[in-house]
């Protein structure tokens, strides 16, 4: 299969170029593309540089140099006024596409969400090249009554991939697969540490309201043992950055490190006893989410405290523990569950996490996967034009 994705993996330095570059989206893109490279496919990427709006944000954003170059990767360019903008990304991307086609012969255009700019592109793609359109569905703020919002913006794609169970189980489209994340391989320290003097909690990740921002601040609060130690990471904005500054003032025991770059969170990982996925259950948008992080830290077979969401598929109970409710209170008692387990009880999840990743979620299985569910859809997609 020859993809042409409309959507981007950044480079690291687009982290720090703007705040709206999300690398979590990046982590899975990169883990996706690599695992259909892998299988022997050929995959074009199409992108632009996440910015807010001018004059916030930059008048044409990006440079190539905050693409990754380690795929067949192209800039999008665009005028980034408000009124506008979106309309000029839905152009810019239907005319970096079309000069790639001229040049290769693609079997499906692949959407990175059901943003209005790469709906429009593909559309058009669509219609002037004959190419189906398979959208990947991350996240989606609110798929409105009876999905309405949803159907509005992509539902006339030709196939639809959904990272959230709840997502998949309840879209009202025809042509879908469930396909929540993946990793490349098992960590090389796979497994739990032997207990220490020191217990090390980690969180990575974005530092809002819906990604859990409450429980964070109050975990250190409500859990007391002198031996344990906070580590936090993530991007936030300066609000956010201020509230985990103040708590590490109050709380020696909190380490919070702000954006951690890929050298440092191999170490984290290392040392961490306990990751933490704090998502909050209640907000709405959460309910489209599969939290990437979540397999970022399977991937390392040690124990995860997470609350419960939509997006979470029912095998994901028996892999880590999981808070009885959204409160604070029941977060910090499933912690204190994780704090006092027993090296047994850690070595039992461990081998349960490696035989589920081993044989579902190596990113060579989810990537084959992926392309039994588009041939399926190219199949149709001619069958119809044929009729």
């Amino acid at each position: 299969m020859n993809y042409l994705v409309l959507g981007t993996v950044l480079d690291k330095s687009a982290f720090s170029y703007d705040l709206a570059a999300n690398p979590a989206s990046t982590k899975w893109l990169s883990g996706f593309v690599r695992g259909l490279l892998e299988n022997g496919d050929s995959v074009s990427l199409c992108g632009h540089c996440y910015a807010r709006a001018w004059p916030r944000g930059p008048l044409f954003p990006g440079k190539k140099e905050y693409l990754n170059h380690d795929f067949d990767n192209h800039l999008v360019r665009f005028c980034n006024v408000p009124g506008i903008r979106f309309h000029s990304m839905a152009r810019g991307y239907y005319q970096t596409a079309s000069s790639l086609i001229k040049k290769s012969d693609y079997d499906v255009v692949v959407t990175y969400n059901a943003y209005s700019w790469h709906a429009a592109a593909a559309r058009r793609l669509r219609r002037e090249y004959g190419l189906p359109w398979v959208c990947l569905n991350l996240d989606f703020d609110d798929v409105g009554d009876g999905w309405q919002h949803f159907l509005n913006d992509a539902g006339d794609a030709d196939g639809h991939v959904f990272l959230s169970y709840g997502g998949y189980q309840e879209a009202p489209v025809s042509n879908k697969l469930h396909l929540d994340s993946g990793v490349d391989a098992l960590s090389s320290t796979f497994g739990p540490r032997e207990t220490g003097e020191v217990f090390n909690i980690v969180y990575l990740g974005g530092l809002s309201e819906a990604n859990g921002l409450e429980l964070l601040l109050r975990l250190p609060e409500q859990i007391v043992e002198p031996h344990v130690r906070f580590i936090y990471g993530g991007k936030g904005y300066p609000e956010s950055n201020e509230r985990m500054a103040q708590l590490v003032k109050r709380d020696p025991r909190v380490d919070f490190r702000g954006f951690v770059n890929d050298e440092e969170v191999v170490s984290l990982f290392e040392s961490a006893d306990v990751f933490l996925n704090p998502r909050d259950p209640t907000r709405i948008l959460n309910d489209m989410v599969f939290p990437s992080k979540i397999m970022h830290y399977l991937q390392a077979g040690k124990t995860v405290v997470s609350t419960w969401t939509k997006g979470l598929e029912e095998s994901y109970r028996d892999l880590m523990i999981i808070s009885d409710g959204a409160g604070g209170e029941d977060f910090s008692d499933a912690l204190i569950l994780a704090i006092n387990e027993s090296q047994h009880d850690r070595d039992s999840r461990a081998l349960r996490i490696l035989r589920f990743l081993e044989g579902t979620r190596l990113w060579s299985h989810q990537a084959e996967r992926f392309k039994c569910f588009s041939e399926k859809i190219c199949r149709a997609f001619q069958e119809k034009g044929a009729d």
